[in-house]
């Protein structure tokens, strides 16, 4: 089965700017997760005022999503971006988790 995360990621004013994934590490995840199949989609929804982004992907199942997350180039640029959001009072909730 398919499993399905949603990250919503927001940001305290509009002065505030979100820190992406670099170039290099979204091409890497489009060769290895997206080109593969591992992840079926990948969407990102901005609110009307933009201050929250809502990231939603589907992998193929969990195990491709446990891949994904413990992927070591993946999780270093993570863990790059998070501390910059977190930095900028950039808080992240997962709000969904789960097989579909």
């Amino acid at each position: 089965m398919a499993w399905k995360t949603v990250n919503v990621r927001t940001i305290p004013n509009s002065d505030t700017h979100f820190e992406n994934m670099s170039g290099e590490v979204i091409a890497y995840i489009k060769t290895n997760y997206d080109d593969t199949g591992k992840r079926i989609s990948f969407s990102v929804d901005s609110s009307d005022d933009g201050l929250v982004l809502t990231y939603t992907s589907v992998f193929s199942s969990e195990a491709t999503k446990n891949e994904f997350a413990n992927d070591s180039t993946i999780s270093t640029e993570a863990a790059r971006r998070n501390q910059i959001n977190a930095d900028n009072d950039i808080t992240k909730e997962v709000t969904v988790d789960e097989e579909v």
